[in-house]
């Protein structure tokens, strides 16, 4: 039957390894954003400059929402971490699990470049 004391246990277990697994991306979370700014200054960076002073505010409005939807965005991670944490290959997993971060990396990347290259997004410098 259910035996209190399992309960508890398997509370604990699943406390730590949130706990652990909110500590591994978390930390993972800052390259993210950096990688990320990197990747912004090198295909906006210039754009950035070319903005007049009245058009900055919109630019920073846009990017602090873009960010946001890439940092919502990576918060996906988590579930999947979870979920394969609880299977027999856990162990497999928390030594692989930087692969998901590289995909996930690359994928924010692309869709950021993407994003910032389409029309009305950057300026263009016509001669």
């Amino acid at each position: 039957m259910n035996n209190p004391q399992d309960r508890g246990s398997n509370t604990t277990e699943s406390l730590m390894l949130l706990r652990e697994m909110m500590t591994y991306w978390e930390r993972k979370r800052i390259l993210y954003n950096i990688i990320l700014m990197i990747t912004v200054s090198i295909v906006w960076g210039g754009d950035i400059f070319l903005a007049k002073y009245s058009e900055l505010f919109g630019l920073a409005i846009v990017l602090l929402v873009l960010g946001g939807i890439a940092n919502a965005l990576y918060c996906l991670a988590y579930p999947v971490d979870y979920l394969l944490q609880l299977t027999q290959v856990r162990q497999q997993w928390k030594a692989t699990r930087w692969l998901l971060f590289a995909m996930g990396q690359v994928i924010a990347c692309s869709l950021a470049i993407w994003i910032m290259l389409r029309q009305g997004m950057a300026y263009r410098i016509e001669n």
